[in-house]
C-alpha cells in the first residue's frame, strides 16, 4: 500500500471543504427560505378574514315602522314608566308660557296654534286603523310624497293585517280617496306625524293619537321640551 502524500491530503481537505460550504449554503439559504416561504403562505392564508355574506335588505312594506301592528303604540306607551313631570318640565324650557296656566300637552299644543300662530303645517304621515263589517283589518296610509301626481302631494297606501298585526300592501285602482277607503269600515284609531313652524320661530314636531299628544318635541328657540304622554325633560 503505497503511503498518502501531502498532495492527496490537501485535496481530500479541499473536497471537504467545497462539500461543506455546499451543504452550509443549502441549509441556511435555499431550505431555510423554503420553510419562511411556507409559513408566511400560511400565515397570511390563516390571517385572511373570510369575506363576510352582505346583509340582504329587507324589503320595504311601504308602512312607516312606528305603526306597524296594531297596539305598537299602545304597548309602548304603557311600558314605560308613568312619569308626569310636564308641568315642571315646560317651566324650564317656556317659562313665560307656563304662566299661562297650561295644564296640559293638548292644552299647550292649542296655546302655541292659537295663540303664537302656525305660520307653516307639515303633515308627515297620517295612519287610520280600520276595522271592516267582517271584522277583517286595514289599514290606510296617507303619506307626504313628492313622487306623486297628486295636487297635494299625497300618496295613499292600503294595507291588510295578518292575524299578528303585521301589514300586507294591497294595490290600489287609482282613483280610490281616504274618504273611500275609511267609508269600508270603522275607523279605530287615528295617528298623525308633523311638524308646525310657528309665526315667533320656534318649531313643534309631534305625534297625536286620536286627538291626544302621544309624543311631541317644542323647540323654542333652542330650549327643546321633549315629551311622551306626560314624561318629559327639558335639559
Amino acid at each position: 500500500m503505497k503511503p498518502i502524500t501531502l498532495k492527496v491530503w490537501i485535496l481530500w481537505a479541499l473536497v471537504l471543504f467545497i462539500l461543506g460550504v455546499l451543504a452550509d449554503y443549502y441549509f441556511l439559504h435555499i431550505l431555510f427560505h423554503e420553510k419562511q416561504n411556507g409559513n408566511g403562505t400560511q400565515i397570511e392564508a390563516m390571517g385572511t378574514p373570510a369575506e363576510t355574506p352582505a346583509a340582504q335588505p329587507t324589503p320595504e312594506t311601504g308602512v312607516d315602522s312606528s305603526f306597524l301592528d296594531r297596539n305598537a303604540s299602545d304597548e309602548s306607551a304603557n311600558s314605560l314608566p308613568q312619569q308626569d313631570n310636564f308641568l315642571a318640565s315646560l317651566k324650564a324650557c317656556a317659562p313665560e308660557i307656563a304662566a299661562q296656566a297650561i295644564a296640559t300637552p293638548e292644552a299647550l299644543l292649542e296655546y302655541l296654534q292659537k295663540s303664537v300662530g302656525v305660520a307653516r303645517e307639515e303633515i308627515a304621515v297620517e295612519n287610520y286603523h280600520l276595522t271592516l263589517k267582517d271584522g277583517t283589518l286595514r289599514r290606510v296610509h296617507v303619506i307626504a310624497s313628492d313622487n306623486t301626481n297628486s295636487a297635494d302631494k299625497k300618496e295613499i297606501r292600503y294595507f291588510k293585517l295578518d292575524a299578528e298585526g303585521y301589514p300586507e300592501r294591497l294595490p290600489l285602482k287609482g282613483d280610490e280617496t281616504v274618504e273611500s277607503l275609511i267609508a269600508q269600515g270603522t275607523v279605530t284609531k287615528h295617528e298623525v306625524k308633523s311638524k308646525l313652524d310657528l309665526k315667533d320661530g320656534s318649531s313643534v314636531s309631534l305625534e297625536m293619537h286620536d286627538q291626544r299628544a302621544f309624543e311631541f318635541q317644542y323647540d323654542n328657540h333652542g330650549k327643546v321640551l321633549s315629551c311622551r304622554l306626560r314624561a318629559c325633560q327639558c335639559p
